[in-house]
């Protein structure tokens, strides 16, 4: 029996966030809440974890992104029922899934060369020739660790793409939040993306924050509380804002608002004495190129900027050319127009022509605001890195919000400030007067301006930009990130222009300084002196200036004194209740104070009062996020959807905005209310909608674009709306509710795509028309087709960065986008790009995981054609925005395509044997090796391809890719699983476990990981803490291990189940559990209809149609919403499926008539039911765990559903079955597919049976799905096969076509679930009879796999189900194959043999059956002497016990056992095999423990011999010992041909693998009563009974002095008898095997053709050959 199974990488997907750095610590408003994992499968367990990092990306302690992984199994994994061969590894899954992964908020001082480059970085190495790859050269190739050259292009990079950014999708139980922490508090980011201009985000502990944009290069602005309003929110006709603005005058207002990214040159510049104050500038634009002896700073040039564009070193203040003279001195003053604060006073004194000019007194105050902000910015950044550079602890500041910069409000201008003094009563100047200029304090005194400004109250949490808009060379720009905000040095020559406007301010000639004015002349002295100004003048009008107030609001909040500025902007408020900027900014400083729910509650105010003010709403959002408020954050997304939708786009939308019109359909929206939302007491429940108005009446209706977003707002704010909707996406799949994101993210698509498109298949559709237009005409110079195929259209990455010019060429960019600020570069539409980019992704991701998981494909419509559609996704989200994660994705999705059509013009050369140049996998390799080019240290590109590998034989090459993703990321527990599996493959047994153990301490619920070490550890019998199972009595699991290493008896009162053993079983259990629900809610009414119709319309007659409808909608409906749905659903298909080749077969060759084409069509599974998963605990696992049976079947059944579904949903299955062969004319074609027609015990034990096939009953064809080793095995099985086929490059659907055009009427299964199997063959139904023994020692439990091949030892009657007929879909609605908690294993149909069932070839290939015969006397000498050349030094009198097994079979109780017979045998030695090496001090030092060192030292280990070796020198022993948890298989009949006794004990009723060692045994022994005694005794019924018979047989061997080997006792007469019968024994006679064989093929065939079914007893049947033939 085969003892090879295969390994199953790790998929990835499950899983959680490798690499992210997240932390617990506590932030301002209370302790830290957890951080989910990310997963891209579901969740089996609540726990939640961060990962610390110390910052060092050399360190290999994590990686700098979060990434999130699924876990999907590919067809040379799981999902062809490959499994491991040795049982030392678990099935952790190997693909990760991500989509993408937020910029690390960890600050780094300089970026090391390893690290992520930001797009500009990456451009500039594109347009230098840098390598991209790893290593030197990748412009033309990729060169592994390995030396293998992985031909590849320098993929072209889209003009607007951000190639760094990934983002990842999270999901996180219900009651557990979903966020990404950025800046130490926490943001809800499935999909978050790194260049996100809009959108949640949180403050934290680096030093930065609190809520504000978060940007591709990972520079934060925060926000600035508005102090200019915005004219859109205010709808009252106003002197400065008559009417709503048109284009024009909107572009040119905008300036009014909208503060500029970029300080003035007094921010940077040191002014010199006697400069003017650029007063007129208040939107502060700089313009053109900086003077040439200014560094460029930040992101884009800055040396001292990191990738996350954090400034560390000090702030830069280059200073101008110093005058020579005092000539050159006037001239740069006047030219420089600066401010002296020497004549300040002069300027703007109350006394001085100008002190009535408010408004440019304004303008300079605003200017110092700008200049503190920059100050404080880029200071913050210093300490920051400063800390980092010391190793220390960053330290948490408050949350704060900088006002934005104010413009003078028609309520706060001069005219309405006098009006408003002369409507002020004299008792409110009065009190006012009282509270402002109380005896003993100074006139601003009451608002707390002459408080000392030490350094905590001057410092500030973060900045950030306002959300309005910014005009620059008349274009609206949105935000740029905070670097080029401080690029003051970018003084841009045309600004001289805007300061000669300024220049017209009157002079004057005083000298007299503001009072107070501070002698330095840093940003915060300006900011006080300004501060102080702003004092006096709102004091001359009374305090009635709300636009100086509010300003000075403003700057006391930049300089830290938050009570000073609640205090201004409460009068402000006090004054202008409506006024909207004021109570955000009020909300903000309440936050910075503490107060959350007041900042809160004012937020809402302004949100409910503009739903389009997205700066409230976004913060909004962000602080209820970092207060793990998730569900209250979307209620409040989709108040703003409600109240900005759109009400009649058909009848509002401008002549010239029809293109953008938005679609009449809201299937694809988001759902308006959140059905996970817990209700909340906002106000706005009862009157959401009261916002909506005529769109004619909506400020900035007449903007351009318009509602073209399907929203009231102008075009250039569709990306707000996206993004907004995008993170409501981001938070639902947090929350789990991934119908619910995906409804989101398709909604944040299509107004991209500018509501072209009823849903996202239309989009699909259009997509994949374009590609197949382009592909066909510009690229191969054809016709396009005239119809989509639905097969996926393979593209290379250099055409799929091509996919979205081929969408939209038309428009060269996305519809949706056309209205947004600025050119094709400009930051904001790159970050609208980028969130769309992020939306595609998140949506595909989605599909992808309920392909493969029901759990999360509940409430998700899939798309039409699985595979091919959301390849179409991932295209043009690549397109958009080249990512790593984006081209993993793709990886894992074509790696699993098996496709005949050749990809466009495949180029790249793949000397990788058995990779098809074209295939899906090898395009897998291309965009894993272009996603290594985007980013060298994405650990999950690594662990992918490494997996993709190993899957293709290059296991060398695949540990090299593990092992550099571990380097990426130390605490990847993925590719540590992987890497230790495949280490674990080479033999290198510890270091798996090294890895192993790893992977556990990261993540101690990683199933695969905790499975793989428990494996790893049985397999050397490392059993310290490995416990063991209670239950039963301990009739599984009878002696446990405790952590010392000592053992425990399961029968004590009070025993339970412990160790890792417990930890492996409920993991199994969990898992099955959970699998019971797999489909549940697939019959709905109509899906059970067309089920009923599907299935009923050729089985029985016209007559009883409606009878048979009625009993089959009877038993659907009772399976409807019930466990195991989903199971009875496939097996039912598979039933119908294979009753439809019957009646095909029957309508042609025995009824002779033909029915309609259409009759034999496949039947369809429900779209909705998905591939199951898996249990980690693979059927070849099961033979040395101590599970029950109902756990055995259940995991068989389990991987026999996932092969079947994901079969059955393959593209190329046919429409029809499989047409029937033809009748046997005049034998029958059996055909044996195998992996291990090799040097292999298979191969060793069936070699010759093709050949001895008798013609005339059965011609033999061989499918061979590996390649020739050029063994002599090998070359007999072609030499004698009648047919023999090497298939080990076909694909799965040639396979199938061939085996159908041979004509296979049985097709037999030699691998079952074990190393290299092709069970989807058998999924697709290829032959009429399907049949599975000597691969595999257990049940199938599929319904691919008609019959078993067994006797009454190995597989008993009792195990059976009780319903055995299996014919016709009336026996799968009653047989509860799947649907039953009974302790029965075998689903399948057995053939029980006359004799043993195990094939054994040594009577034709041993190594002596060609010697002449011995006599008995002259095997005993030959014996003899081989034993004292093996063991010179044992005594004579030595009883050599022995067993040759590999050493994971032996389990405690078995080894305890083993003790006991030495100990009571003592001129006994145990003979084992180093077999791994790493076992033998293990089970030494146990023995030391358990029976002293006597009894050790009677353990004797010798290396693994060569096969002929080891069978000639078994003889040497004199009793072999079975393993009672897994019996020898070859071994068992290896020892039994050299004569020796075995004592085996069958411990279980139901595990064949247990039992199989006493039917071979039985089958070696003659049929006599002499050997029934013989059997007796060695065949034990109990581990009592099995020490006894052992200690028997020992004591009874009596060595004779100087005899040469001759021996008496019991032990030598079994070996008499079986050494004298081999040549005639049932076991051995391999013609004798195969005519049984033939009569079972013979009566499986016409028990199918009539219609038959049940189990076959060969025994019961009249033989058709004589044993003699």
């Amino acid at each position: 029996m085969s003892a090879e199974v295969v390994h199953n990488n790790v998929h990835a997907p499950r899983s959680h966030s490798a690499g992210t750095v997240f932390s617990r610590t506590d932030y301002a408003g209370g302790s830290m809440p957890y951080l989910t994992q990310q997963y891209a499968l579901p969740i089996n367990h609540a726990s939640l974890r961060g990962d610390g990092s110390d910052g060092n990306l050399n360190s290999g302690q994590q990686t700098p992104r979060a990434e999130n992984t699924l876990r999907r199994k590919t067809p040379n994994g799981t999902l062809n029922a490959g499994y491991d061969g040795s049982s030392v590894e678990s099935n952790p899954q190997k693909h990760q899934l991500m989509p993408m992964s937020e910029t690390n908020a960890q600050l780094y001082n300089q970026m090391p060369s390893q690290t992520k480059r930001t797009f500009m970085q990456h451009q500039q190495r594109q347009h230098s020739g840098m390598s991209n790859g790893m290593g030197s050269g990748m412009s033309s190739g990729w060169t592994t660790p390995t030396g293998q050259i992985w031909q590849g292009s320098q993929y072209p990079m889209p003009q607007n793409a951000f190639p760094v950014m990934d983002s990842m999708l999270n999901q996180a139980p219900v009651h557990a939040y979903n966020a990404q922490q950025y800046f130490g508090q926490t943001v809800p980011s499935v999909i978050q993306p790194s260049f996100q201009y809009v959108g949640p985000t949180a403050s934290g502990l680096q030093g930065s924050g609190p809520y504000g944009p978060y940007w591709h290069d990972g520079t934060f602005v925060p926000y600035r509380p508005a102090a200019l309003r915005d004219p859109r929110f205010y709808h009252q006709q106003s002197a400065i804002w008559p009417e709503s603005l048109p284009s024009a005058q909107y572009t040119f207002q905008s300036s009014t608002w909208q503060p500029s990214p970029y300080p003035s040159p007094s921010a940077q510049w040191p002014p010199m004495a006697g400069a003017l104050p650029l007063m007129g500038q208040a939107a502060g634009y700089n313009f053109g190129a900086p003077p040439a002896h200014t560094p460029v700073l930040g992101q884009f040039g800055d040396p001292t900027s990191t990738p996350g564009g954090q400034y560390y070193g000090p702030p830069s203040y280059p200073p101008p050319p110093a005058p020579q003279n005092n000539h050159d001195v006037y001239n740069y003053q006047v030219n420089n127009a600066v401010p002296s604060y020497n004549n300040v006073e002069a300027e703007f004194g109350p006394s001085s022509p100008n002190g009535t000019q408010r408004d440019k007194a304004f303008s300079w105050a605003l200017q110092q605001y700008r200049d503190l902000l920059g100050f404080i910015q880029q200071t913050r950044r210093q300490q920051h890195h400063n800390r980092q550079v010391h190793g220390q602890q960053q330290v948490s500041h408050r949350p704060s919000f900088y006002p934005k910069p104010p413009k003078p409000s028609r309520s706060g201008s001069a005219v309405q400030v006098n009006k408003r003094r002369k409507e002020t009563s004299a008792l409110q100047r009065e009190a006012l007067h009282r509270s402002d200029s109380a005896p003993g304090r100074e006139s601003g005194e009451a608002l707390g301006l002459d408080e000392e400004l030490g350094p905590e109250k001057t410092r500030s949490n973060s900045l950030r930009l306002a959300n309005g808009l910014e005009n620059q060379d008349n274009e609206f720009h949105r935000r740029a990130s905070y670097d080029q905000y401080t690029r003051s040095d970018q003084w841009p020559s045309a600004a001289q222009h805007q300061a000669d406007k300024f220049r017209t301010l009157r002079r004057s000639s005083g000298s007299t300084a503001i009072s107070g004015l501070p002698q330095d002349d840093t940003p915060v002295s300006r900011a006080q002196s300004a501060l102080s100004m702003l004092v006096r003048l709102c004091q001359e009008t009374d305090w009635q200036w709300t636009d100086g107030m509010h300003l000075g609001g403003c700057i006391a909040y930049g300089l830290g004194n938050y009570q000073k500025a609640l205090r201004w902007y409460t009068k402000v408020l006090d004054m202008d209740p409506k006024h909207l900027e004021a109570t955000s900014n009020l909300a903000a400083t309440l936050l910075a104070l503490g107060q959350r729910q007041e900042a809160e509650q004012h937020w809402m105010k302004v949100v409910k009062a503009a739903p389009n003010h997205f700066e409230a709403v976004e913060h909004l959002i962000g602080m209820l996020c970092n207060e793990q408020r998730s569900r209250d954050a979307i209620r409040i997304i989709e108040y703003v959807e409600r109240s900005l939708r759109q009400r009649k786009p058909s009848d509002l939308l401008k002549a010239t905005d029809r293109q953008s019109e938005c679609s009449s359909s809201t299937a694809s929206r988001s759902p308006c209310v959140s059905e996970m939302s817990d209700r909340m007491a906002y106000d706005f429940d009862a009157d959401g909608d009261a916002f909506n108005q005529d769109w004619p009446d909506t400020p900035g209706s007449t903007e351009p674009g318009y509602g073209s977003s399907g929203f009231a707002i102008p075009g250039c704010d569709n990306g707000r709306i996206l993004a907004l909707i995008h993170a409501k996406g981001n938070m639902l799949y947090s929350l789990s509710d991934n119908a619910g994101a995906a409804r989101a993210f398709e909604d944040a698509v299509l107004i991209a795509a500018g509501r072209r498109f009823r849903n996202i298949q239309a989009l699909v559709k259009h997509i994949l028309s374009e590609i197949s237009a382009s592909v066909q005409q510009r690229l191969l110079g054809q016709q396009p087709p005239a119809s989509l195929s639905t097969e996926p259209i393979l593209l290379t990455p250099e055409y799929a960065l091509a996919t979205a010019k081929f969408c939209f060429n038309h428009l060269g960019e996305l519809p949706g986008l056309q209205y947004l600020p600025g050119g094709p570069q400009s930051l904001a539409r790159r970050a609208v790009v980028s969130t769309t980019s992020n939306s595609l992704l998140s949506l595909a991701k989605i599909y992808q995981d309920g392909m493969s998981n029901n759990s999360r494909a509940a409430g998700v419509t899939p798309l039409a054609s699985g595979v091919r559609d959301i390849l179409a996704l991932y295209y043009l989200s690549l397109s958009l925005q080249p990512s790593p994660s984006t081209a993993n994705n793709v990886g894992i999705l074509l790696a699993s395509v098996q496709q005949t059509v050749a990809p466009v013009r495949p180029h790249q050369k793949m000397d990788i044997p058995g990779v098809v140049p074209g295939s899906g996998i090898a395009l897998a390799l291309q965009y894993y090796n272009y996603g290594l080019q985007l980013d060298q240290n994405h650990a999950h590109l690594y662990t992918n391809l490494g997996s993709l590998l190993k899957d293709i034989g290059q296991l060398d090459a695949a540990i090299k890719m593990y092992e550099r993703a571990v380097v990426c990321d130390g605490k990847f527990d993925i590719a540590l699983a992987n890497l230790a599996n495949a280490v674990k493959d080479k033999g290198r047994i510890n270091d798996a476990i090294v890895y192993y153990k790893r992977a556990v301490e990261v993540s101690p619920d990683f199933a695969e990981a905790v499975c793989g070490l428990a494996n790893a550890l049985n397999s050397v019998c490392a059993w310290n803490a490995r416990g063991g199972i209670a239950e039963d009595n301990g009739k599984r699991d009878r002696w446990h291990v405790d952590p010392g290493g000592m053992l425990l008896d399961a029968r004590q009162p009070g025993a339970s189940s412990s160790g890792w053993m417990k930890r492996v079983l409920d993991i199994v259990g969990k898992q099955l559990a959970e699998g019971e629900a797999w489909g549940r809610g697939t019959l709905t009414p109509t899906i059970l209809e067309l089920l009923v119709q599907q299935l009923t319309i050729l089985e029985g007659s016209v007559e009883n149609l409606k009878e048979r409808e009625s009993n089959m909608r009877k038993t659907l409906t009772a399976w409807a919403g019930h466990r195991w749905e989903g199971a009875r659903i496939t097996r039912l298909i598979e039933r119908a499926t294979r009753r439809i080749g019957w009646h095909w077969y029957r309508d042609l060759y025995i009824k002779k008539k033909r029915r309609t084409s259409g009759s034999y069509d496949r039947p369809q599974l429900p779209a909705s039911l998905t591939v199951p998963t898996a249990p980690t605990v693979l059927p070849f696992h099961t033979f040395t765990c101590p599970m029950s049976a109902k756990q055995v079947r259940l995991i068989s059944q389990r991987n026999g559903l996932r092969i079947s579904v994901s079969t059955l949903r393959s593209p190329w299955l046919s429409k029809q079955v499989c047409p029937p062969p033809k009748p046997p004319a005049p034998s029958l074609r059996v055909g044996y597919l195998s992996s291990d027609f090799n040097n292999h015990p298979l191969a060793h034990l069936m070699q010759s049976v093709f050949g001895m096939h008798d013609e005339k009953r059965v011609e033999a064809y061989c499918y061979a799905t590996t390649a020739s080793d050029n063994s002599v095995h090998r070359q007999q099985i072609e030499n004698e096969a009648p047919q023999f086929r090497d298939v080990s490059t076909w694909t799965t659907e040639k396979l199938v076509n061939q085996i159908v055009q041979d004509g296979i009427h049985v097709l037999v299964n030699l691998n079952g679930y074990t190393r290299g199997a092709r069970n989807e063959v058998f999924a697709a139904r290829s032959a009429p009879i399907q049949m599975s023994f000597m691969g595999f020692a257990g049940t199938l439990g599929a319904e691919w796999c008609d019959y078993l091949l067994a006797d009454e030892t190995a597989i008993p009657p009792s195990t059976l189900r009780p319903w055995r007929r299996n014919v016709d879909l009336e026996d799968q609605l009653v047989d509860e194959n799947n649907g039953s908690d009974e302790e029965w294993v075998y689903g399948e149909n057995i053939i029980y043999c006359r004799d043993t069932f195990f094939c054994c070839d040594h009577k034709q290939s041993a190594p002596d059956a060609q010697d002449k015969h011995l006599s008995w006397e002259e095997e005993q000498k030959r014996r003899w002497q081989m034993r004292k050349e093996l063991f010179p030094q044992v005594s004579d009198d030595t009883i050599i016990f022995g067993n040759f097994n590999q050493l994971y079979k032996i389990e405690p109780t078995t080894f305890r056992t083993w003790l006991r017979i030495l100990a009571r045998v003592p001129n006994s030695i145990l003979w084992l095999l180093r077999f791994p090496d790493l076992g033998e001090s293990h089970l030494l030092e146990t023995a030391r423990k358990w029976a002293g060192a006597d009894v050790a030292s009677r353990v004797i280990f010798t290396d693994v011999a060569p096969k002929a070796l080891h069978i000639s020198r078994a003889r040497v022993c004199d009793l072999v010992l079975d393993t009672a948890e897994c019996n020898g298989h070859t071994t068992a009949a290896d020892v039994l041909w050299s004569g020796t006794p075995l004592l085996t004990l069958p411990r279980y009723s139901y595990k064949m693998c247990s039992r199989m060692a006493a039917s071979i045994l039985k089958g070696a022994l003659p049929k006599s009563e002499e050997s029934a005694r013989a059997a007796e005794e060695l065949v034990a019924t109990g581990e009592d009974d099995y020490e006894e018979k052992a200690v028997a047989l020992g004591k009874s061997f009596v060595s004779t002095p100087n005899s040469a080997g001759m021996s008496q006792g019991r032990v030598t007469e079994l070996r008499k008898i079986l050494y004298t019968a081999r040549w005639s024994s049932a076991l051995f006679d391999t013609k004798r095997w195969v005519r049984d064989l033939e009569d079972a093929y013979e009566e499986a065939w016409r028990r199918w053709v009539a219609g038959e079914g049940g189990d076959i007893w060969l025994g019961r049947l009249p033989q058709k050959h004589s044993d003699a033939a």
